[in-house]
């Protein structure tokens, strides 16, 4: 099997770690991965115990240049089954690897399988040309795997058939989160001592809400003033966001972490009080989570978090049960969680415990591996 995606290790974010840990799970010797030429990939590549295809892409521009990538793609996919014998491609977005998988079907026969995460569809189904092109992808694949309900839903809506639509959710190498945290060891690390903290790690956009957990700040600092909010990632809202501490008056209660290395992230999440990422969908653009695995992340660590009630982020948090779900655009109910974890540490307690045994139980990826290995023609 052939897996072609923009967006795999080492580059960074929910799509790249969500196929680079199904996909480390599945036989090696059965199966071949073609990804974009980035810095560090040779490092990445060393450690894996299948080949890895790199391809010179250019990832940044446009849609003109979406036309270019797929167009690229196509070119490699073909050229790469026409060596070898492959029993299914496997597309790791709709649009740009998924022109790849219908241009081998059309061309060679090879049955294909295309990944759908719910921005990719919201932003482009309603476009006069490219709706038709994902209807055609969509309609074309021999299945269509989403990541979460959410992703289901919005992949029927865009006229995949419910009959090859099939749910294989994002998962942990839950290795990675079976230690326990030395939590005060790693609070006098990061300087966090004596704080109640609140964590968000995320790339630093307008859709994953940290300027609404600001908002909220700013209610919650008159009853804990020993509140601080930890916001890891980077991103082009982080001068907005800096800007909004400033307004708010938050400059004591706020520290930007920047790119929080993988190897960091454990700790930050056991030392953290309370994970919190509102992620909001902006409807004019086609943004929304599909999903959110820092959830999945952070309760893996113990640790309770809030999620913002949109897109997929319902399939990532049980309210009640692993963390809450809030209004994500509404800063008040924001703040009434958070206060509630904050204060509250017998809830604070059952809520990160559930969350790691929902983790433990239901989110190992060598069971959606198995999932996705079953499904594939």
């Amino acid at each position: 099997m052939l897996l072609v995606s923009n967006d795999f290790p080492p580059i960074s974010g929910g799509q790249s770690r969500y196929l680079y840990d199904v996909w480390s799970c599945l036989p090696a010797d059965q199966i071949v991965v073609m990804a974009p030429v980035v810095s560090g990939a040779e490092a990445v590549d060393s450690q894996l115990p299948y080949p890895v295809e790199r391809v010179p892409l250019r990832l940044q521009g446009g849609r003109l240049s979406k036309v270019f990538k797929a167009l690229q793609l196509l070119r490699a996919a073909l050229a790469y089954c026409r060596r070898h014998r492959v029993r299914a491609i496997h597309c790791g977005q709709v649009f740009s690897t998924g022109f790849a998988g219908r241009g081998c079907r059309a061309l060679l026969g090879i049955p294909y399988v295309v990944y759908v995460y719910g921005a990719d569809l919201l932003e482009f189904y309603e476009r006069p040309f490219w709706g038709r092109a994902l209807r055609a992808i969509l309609q074309g694949a021999d299945r269509v795997v989403a990541i979460s309900g959410f992703s289901r839903r919005a992949a029927l809506s865009c006229g995949a058939e419910e009959r090859r639509l099939h749910v294989v959710q994002p998962a942990l190498d839950v290795s990675r989160f079976a230690a326990a945290v030395e939590r005060d060891s790693a609070r006098a690390r990061f300087g966090w001592q004596g704080r109640r903290v609140v964590l968000s790690v995320g790339r630093l956009v307008e859709r994953k809400g940290q300027d609404t957990v600001l908002r909220a700040l700013v209610d919650i600092v008159q009853s804990i003033p020993d509140v601080l909010y930890a916001i890891g990632g980077s991103g082009p809202y982080r001068d907005r966001l800096q800007a909004m501490v400033i307004e708010l008056g938050l400059r004591d209660h706020v520290e930007f972490l920047g790119f929080v290395d993988e190897d960091e992230l454990a700790d930050r999440y056991g030392a953290a009080d309370v994970f919190a990422m509102v992620s909001r969908e902006i409807a004019e653009v086609g943004e929304v989570e599909g999903f959110g695995i820092v959830y999945l992340e952070a309760n893996a660590c113990g640790t309770p978090v809030v999620g913002g009630r949109s897109g997929g982020v319902e399939d990532a948090v049980v309210d009640g049960e692993s963390g809450l779900l809030v209004d994500p655009e509404d800063p008040a109910d924001t703040a009434a969680a958070l206060r509630s974890l904050l204060c509250d540490e017998a809830l604070r307690v059952r809520l990160g415990e559930g969350g790691r045994r929902r983790v433990f139980a239901e989110f190992d990826r060598r069971q959606q591996a198995q999932n996705l290995w079953a499904l594939s023609p």
